[in-house]
Order: C-alpha cells, then structure tokens, then sequence
C-alpha cells in the first residue's frame, strides 16, 4: 500500500469520527482505530488532528470553489447556475455524508474556524463567488437592483445552510423527493421572491 491509499483510508477514517464525535472530542487514537492502522503511523501521516481537520476541509473547499468558478464563467440563466449551486451540495451530501456534516457542525457554524484568519479567508472566497452570479443576475435585469447583492448572497447561501442542518439533525436519507423539495424550497422562497416585477399597465 503506497502512501496516498494510506492518506486516502485515514482521512476516510477521520471524516467518520469527526461527523459521529465533533472535532474537538476527537483524539487521534479514535482515528487510527477507525482507520484500522497504529497510532504511529497516522501520527507519520498527520502531525495532529488539526492537520488532518485541514486535509479534510480543504478538499471540501477545492471541489466548492472549482463548482462555483465553472459556473460563474457558464452560459447558464441565474436561475439555472444556483439550482446547480444546490444541486452539487446534494451530490456532495450523497456521497460524502460525512463531509457535509462536518462542514455544517464545525466549518460553518464552528466558532474556533471561523476565529482562524485561514477560515475567514475560505468564506470570502466562497462569499465572493456566489456574489459575482448575484452582480450579473443584477446586471442582466433578472434579480431586483434594489436589494444589494451581498444581502442576497446571504440569503442564498443561509438558505442552504439551513436546509442541510435540518437534513443532518434529522438524520434525513436523500432521496428523489427529498432532493426535488430541497432546490424548490429555496429556489421558490429566495429566488422568486427577488424576481424583477413587471411594471403595471
């Protein structure tokens, strides 16, 4: 086994303890008992849990970024490039359960990330980025100009937030239902509702 698949079973082994015991109950010896591995030679691999933390938001961060970069460059509607936005969350939460727990318990809601200047710096990317597909929903006349588009991003972004808590307190298993009333929920709530309305008469 090469160091990469070994890298690979740990973090895997990680994103479990951290989603079922919380970052800061974690130790890494529950790590290397996940990863069926010594407690060594997880310490060879990752120095300490806040590396291995790191490893694993940063994944979480990179594939985000690449999915909202792509859409922001797209030919896609506004409408269409944020049901796209919610439509890779739900891929994520399918795949990665694990992952999207993390991110939604001690990312975006953990006040010790959001401290560290590294954690600041990580939502003003994503802040960013969101807000740009909002500016030039603005500009092409489809979202009202009236309602400043960083409000709208955190709407946007709150939005699906809250969804994903609920899923995740709930324990909620995805399925085609869940995954249709998911993007309506929002879509219907945030982005109908910031609609530019046709003048009368």
């Amino acid at each position: 086994m090469d160091r990469t698949e070994r890298e690979k079973i740990i973090i895997e082994a990680a994103l479990k303890v951290f989603s079922a015991k919380g970052y800061a109950s974690t130790r890494m010896a529950d790590i290397a008992k996940a990863a069926d591995m010594s407690y060594g030679l997880v310490y060879h691999y990752f120095e300490n849990k806040e590396k291995l933390f790191d490893a694993i938001v940063e994944d979480w961060w990179t594939g985000y970024y690449g999915e909202l970069e792509m859409l922001r460059k797209s030919d896609l509607t506004t409408e269409e490039k944020l049901v796209q936005i919610i439509r890779y969350i739900l891929k994520v939460y399918e795949q990665k359960p694990s992952q999207i727990s993390i991110y939604v318990t001690e990312v975006s809601r953990g006040f010790v990330y959001h401290a560290d200047s590294k954690g600041k710096d990580k939502f003003n990317k994503l802040f960013s980025l969101c807000q740009d597909i909002m500016l030039d929903g603005q500009q092409q006349g489809v979202l009202r100009k009236d309602i400043r588009a960083n409000y709208l991003t955190y709407l946007f972004l709150g939005s699906i937030d809250t969804f994903l808590s609920v899923m995740i307190l709930g324990n909620e298993k995805l399925n085609e239902t869940r995954h249709q009333r998911f993007i309506e929920g929002i879509i219907n709530v945030f982005l109908h509702g910031a609609l530019v309305r046709s003048s009368k008469g």
